[in-house]
């Protein structure tokens, strides 16, 4: 097995950066693909970051330039960090949502946590959400691979515990009906948000940000049958980890901690971070995007090899007085970026954000 052993200086460009959507609410929790012949963007609409009128939004657009509304999706709880799946002959949106308490609830603040997904066929005709697996398992991010549906999903066995998760590895057939494959990582570890990448001849790799002090992000692999799972502290913390390929390259992008060290780029660097993967368990800072305040959970692909598109959200504009007439405690917005990678580009800064 051959992993993308990255030597070279690699470098990146910012060639266009646009304001999606900016009007008043707090949008956040992004995610972005190419099905049919079209990007889509998604994330979630709400009054703050943590509110019951969350909802889930997706916008379609053939040039990343003009979007318009393809579906809004709703139910009776807190929608929220959407994920798309495309397939040949469907895409699918997954989703968390907090149910409201039921009475005698033990936890505080929350209620149920359970998984969503909406489908379409066509792009326009979108089904109504369907609870998939357990109540209090999330499915983070659902990838396709070999004919199979995979995720790595975290759970709790206690309401009130929420900090004491485990990861575990879904597989479906349909991605509607889900079963468990393996154990990821236990309570020891506790694992949250993670995504996983598929290797030729099926290795796994998988990135999950933890709750542990020193929060660093941990790295698992695993080989067929995934039955077995290695780990490797990252050192780094990598909030809302997403993979992505580019060419060669292996990209992981997510939050970064503001006070961590950060390579040398011309413009300043935000707290939403891409890393390049050198090896397993090595990662180094790629790039940071314009960002700060609550900020990041970003979606990457790469239709070429030495380009990614990036979605992602910030408060940034808010922050730095760009936008002077709101608040910005639970207002921001959505960005998206389109990035050179080369190993040989003339970095330079953009004139405006």
């Amino acid at each position: 097995m051959s992993y993308c052993l990255v030597s070279e200086m690699v470098m990146a460009k910012i060639l266009s950066h646009q304001t999606i959507v900016r009007d008043g609410w707090h949008n956040a929790f992004t995610d972005i693909c190419f099905w049919r012949g079209a990007y889509w963007l998604t994330y979630r609409r709400g009054s703050a970051h943590v509110s019951y009128d969350g909802e889930i939004i997706v916008m379609r657009s053939e040039d990343l330039k003009r979007w318009r509304l393809a579906a809004r999706l709703k139910t009776i709880g807190d929608d929220r960090d959407p994920k798309f799946c495309a397939v040949k002959d469907k895409l699918y949106v997954y989703f968390g949502t907090w149910l409201p308490k039921p009475e005698g609830w033990p936890d505080r603040y929350y209620g149920p946590l359970v998984t969503h997904v909406s489908f379409t066929s066509d792009g326009v005709n979108w089904s109504s959400p369907i609870q998939v697996y357990r109540e209090n398992y999330w499915l983070w991010r659902v990838r396709y691979y070999n004919g199979a549906f995979y995720s790595p999903a975290y759970g709790w066995s206690k309401p009130q515990e929420k900090h004491k998760s485990f990861l575990d590895l879904l597989v479906s057939e349909d991605g509607l009906n889900w079963r468990c494959l393996s154990r990821i990582a236990g309570e020891e570890d506790q694992p949250n948000e993670a995504d996983i990448l598929f290797l030729e001849g099926g290795e796994v790799w998988c990135i999950a940000r933890s709750s542990r002090s020193p929060d660093h992000s941990l790295f698992y692999y695993s080989k067929p049958p995934y039955d077995e799972w290695r780990k490797i502290d990252l050192k780094v913390t990598i909030h809302c980890p997403v993979f992505c390929r580019c060419g060669d390259k292996i990209l992981v992008a997510g939050r970064r901690r503001m006070e961590s060290q950060w390579m040398p780029q011309t413009m300043p660097a935000g707290n939403t971070g891409i890393f390049i993967v050198r090896e397993p368990g090595v990662v180094e800072p790629f790039f940071a995007l314009p960002s700060c305040g609550d900020a990041a959970y970003p979606g990457v692909i790469s239709l070429e090899s030495d380009k990614i598109i990036v979605s992602y959200y910030s408060q940034h504009a808010y922050l730095t007085g760009v936008v002077s007439e709101t608040q910005p405690l639970n207002v921001a917005d959505i960005y998206l970026a389109e990035l050179a990678v080369n190993d040989n580009i003339l970095v330079s800064d953009i004139s405006s954000l």
